[in-house]
């Protein structure tokens, strides 16, 4: 009898393990379930490099905690554009699906918050009374409330819509300038000829690169010559914009003199010599004397060739040094492989030379795989640091750059 009662109480006990096991199992998955992230739609990393916050395509809002590598969801509710930290400042933007635009800090203190229309891309200055957001035809308006006013409203195409891309915004306080950048015209009229502001035009002549006045709001030049969606930024003391577009041109100006553009130096073929004549040999169109070698696949071809990686596109442009160095980040095809890989073009604000390749790696892979995402990288060039959404997951990974050596290492993969 001891004996059955010992090996039903033994059955007993082991049933409930299992039970005790499943539930646990069951409880895990659960948790990692509601705890995952869809990838990252916006990106925006504080001055200091230590902190960063994402809006995600589930609509949840994250705070990332860089040097503690931790992170918070502050909201399950948030329009996917709407992440954006402030310069030199603790404090970031983000906008809920009520509408409601919030500037918010670290700590957790709502500083302000107002009704707006949803945003698809804003940004907002270290005074917090500067604050300028597009919408979803790409106009782009400054303030909000009864305060509001258009910047740029002359069309309803190119617009997120058509393109697939967000109108990237970004500022310079130092230099009192910001820049916009949506789909590339190789030509434009001037500003002069043609109003920022005329609602009634249907085809709008501001959607490529413009550079305009922080303090008048008004234009300062359009800067034309990318084609097909393109990506700008302005350097952080305002001397310098830059460009890349998907159809891998790339293009830089001075902003005291944007009437001269230059040219950035193909990765293949180096710099085209505009002007010649024509009937002249291939090679003969091109300035190759500073070119640098081009990644190679990192396996070998059926011919035991192991070959350049493709030109990448442009996906997104970001300071990395001040405003003395930045990258032009893209995705190539890798030939050996028949795999895509990523690498960062490291240029020198002034010289169209590439300087050298910056592999991003693809465990996990970053987010360049979708113009829609143009947002998800950004950078805190003062400290040196590179974060960018992963195409896949919806982590980040963190970057690391080295002026002295020139490398970029990953630091944290957040997840």
């Amino acid at each position: 009898m001891d004996s059955v009662i010992m090996n039903q109480s033994r059955k007993k006990i082991i049933g409930l393990g299992a039970v005790l096991f499943i539930f646990l199992a069951f409880g895990v998955s659960a948790w990692q379930f509601l705890d995952r992230l869809e990838p990252v739609t916006a990106l925006g990393v504080s001055s200091d490099g230590r902190y960063a916050v994402t809006t995600h395509q589930d609509g949840k809002f994250v705070l990332w905690d860089i040097e503690r590598r931790k992170r918070e969801v502050l909201s399950s509710e948030a329009n996917i554009y709407s992440a954006y930290f402030i310069e030199e400042s603790d404090a970031f933007l983000w906008q809920g699906l009520d509408n409601i635009v919030r500037v918010q800090r670290v700590t957790g203190e709502v500083i302000e918050e107002f009704e707006h229309f949803p945003t698809y891309g804003h940004v907002m200055d270290s005074t917090l009374s500067n604050y300028l957001a597009s919408d979803i035809d790409w106009n782009i308006f400054h303030g909000h409330g009864e305060a509001m006013r258009p910047v740029m409203q002359d069309g309803i195409s190119p617009s997120f819509q058509g393109s697939g891309k967000i109108l990237k915004i970004t500022l310079s306080e130092e230099g009192r300038k910001f820049v916009s950048a949506g789909l590339g015209d190789r030509e434009s009229p001037s500003i002069e000829e043609v109003a920022a502001v005329a609602p009634e035009r249907r085809f709008s002549n501001y959607t490529g690169v413009t550079l305009w006045d922080l303090d008048t709001f008004q234009p300062i030049a359009m800067l034309p010559g990318n084609s097909y969606k393109v990506d700008a930024t302005i350097s952080p003391d305002g001397q310098w914009v830059v460009s890349g577009d998907e159809n891998t041109l790339g293009f830089f100006w001075k902003t005291d003199s944007p009437e001269t553009r230059y040219r950035m130096a193909s990765y293949d073929h180096g710099i085209f010599r505009e002007g010649l004549p024509e009937g002249l040999q291939e090679d003969e169109y091109w300035d190759e004397s500073h070119l640098i070698a081009v990644p190679k696949s990192t396996k070998a071809d059926k011919w035991g060739n192991t070959r350049s990686l493709a030109t990448p596109t442009t996906i997104a442009i970001a300071f990395i040094n001040g405003s003395e160095e930045f990258l032009r980040i893209g995705y190539a095809h890798d030939d050996g492989e028949g795999m895509s890989r990523t690498y960062a073009a490291l240029f020198e604000a002034g010289n169209p030379w590439p300087q050298a390749y910056l592999d991003l790696g693809r465990n996990p892979f970053p987010s360049v795989n979708n113009y829609s995402r143009n947002l998800s990288i950004d950078s805190a060039p003062e400290a040196n640091l590179l974060v960018t959404g992963q195409a896949f997951d919806g982590g980040i990974n963190v970057y690391r750059y080295d002026p002295e050596t020139r490398t970029l290492t990953k630091e944290w993969v957040g997840r």
